[in-house]
């Protein structure tokens, strides 16, 4: 039994041993690869900086290793494209990278690992390689499963400009809105347009593309389609109604103020919060006894909204003690004494 025992706990000794004596191979060739790394990084830099501040000739001696070729360029133009402030700048940059790695990259979305062909597309945007634009899309449609990959291909679609991109946001129903705007941000005015188009002609657009689209527009204060926001406030969806109050709270103006009224009486209370918000949003103040009436509401939170945006309509606070002190509506006196005792009167 004893001579088992000690059986068992060389063997487990040796195990260890050996585990140890692994680690230890792996760690220094890691350590190895990452000073070889470095210098590589330290030789092309000086180099690379020559052309991009003007020199002709962006071609320079590089390690015969592809992999090794490949992560010291993609280090070097990385940290170029950080410290790059102006323009021209970056556009030197996304044409060393265009020159020194773009062969690389088609091999590597072709017979690639995932997360080397994960890691290749992210570059493929960082560099903003428009070469590869056909290459990614390809990739693209290879995809059947909705995992990062696919999401980050259509990034890097995106960023490329590609309009088939549009195609992909009509046809996939299933995209969220987080998602969805991440690619809009990345598009050009000129895609945006298109797809407003045809948003407006096809009427084929999910809720979320729809969602996404009003909603960035207003995070951008886009004046291009002000127009077509503030048109989502008559749609038939109340969703949709929703979504561009919001929006249109962010532009802070309203062309036609009138579009407003109805809201003040919506059976949505939702769309009341929304016209209290849009009323002091765009100082709107022909609506203020509308906002007043709102000091009345069953709901709390068009309550709250009504008290907080009369600040920003003329003698706001005069108003909010006119109420505290002498409405005969309880809840109107409850949330104008509420919004008085506030710092400043108005949300933290």
């Amino acid at each position: 039994m004893v001579n088992v025992f000690l059986w068992v706990v060389g063997i487990l000794l040796a195990f260890q041993l050996i585990l140890l004596f692994g680690l230890i191979i792996w760690k220094t060739r890691t350590l190895s690869k990452e000073k070889r790394l470095g210098e590589e990084v330290e030789r092309l830099m000086p180099q690379f900086k020559e052309y991009i501040e003007g020199s002709p000739s962006g071609k320079t001696k590089l390690p015969e290793n592809v992999n090794m070729q490949a992560a010291a360029i993609e280090k070097t133009l990385d940290q170029l494209m950080s410290e790059a402030a102006a323009e021209q700048e970056k556009k030197k940059v996304m044409e060393l990278a265009d020159q020194n790695l773009s062969a690389y990259y088609k091999k590597i979305l072709k017979k690639g690992k995932w997360a080397d062909r994960i890691n290749t597309l992210y570059f493929i945007e960082d560099f903003r390689m428009a070469s590869l634009q056909e290459e990614v899309f390809q990739h693209f449609k290879k995809l059947h499963k909705q995992d990062e990959e696919y999401r980050q291909c259509l990034r890097s679609a995106a960023v490329l400009q590609d309009p088939k991109v549009i195609d992909v946001l009509f046809a996939n129903h299933t995209l969220s809105t987080g998602f969805i705007k991440e690619i809009l941000f990345r598009l050009n005015p000129s895609l945006l347009v298109d797809l407003s188009q045809r948003i407006t002609v096809e009427d084929k657009a999910s809720e979320n593309l729809l969602f996404a689209f009003i909603a960035i527009n207003g995070e951008q204060k886009n004046e291009l389609f002000f127009p077509f926001v503030e048109n989502m406030m008559l749609d038939n969806r109340l969703e949709v109604r929703i979504k561009a109050m919001k929006s249109l709270c962010n532009y802070e103006k309203l062309q036609d103020p009138s579009k407003l009224s109805r809201f003040f009486k919506s059976a949505n209370w939702e769309e009341r919060m929304y016209a209290a918000k849009l009323t002091g949003a765009c100082r709107l103040n022909e609506f203020t006894e509308s906002l007043v009436d709102l000091f009345s509401d069953p709901v709390w939170w068009v309550r709250f909204s009504a008290a907080d945006n009369i600040y920003e309509l003329d003698n706001g606070a005069g108003i909010l003690k006119r109420i505290g002190a002498t409405s005969k509506d309880a809840y109107a006196r409850d949330i104008a004494m509420h919004m008085l005792t506030r710092k400043g009167g108005k949300s933290q």
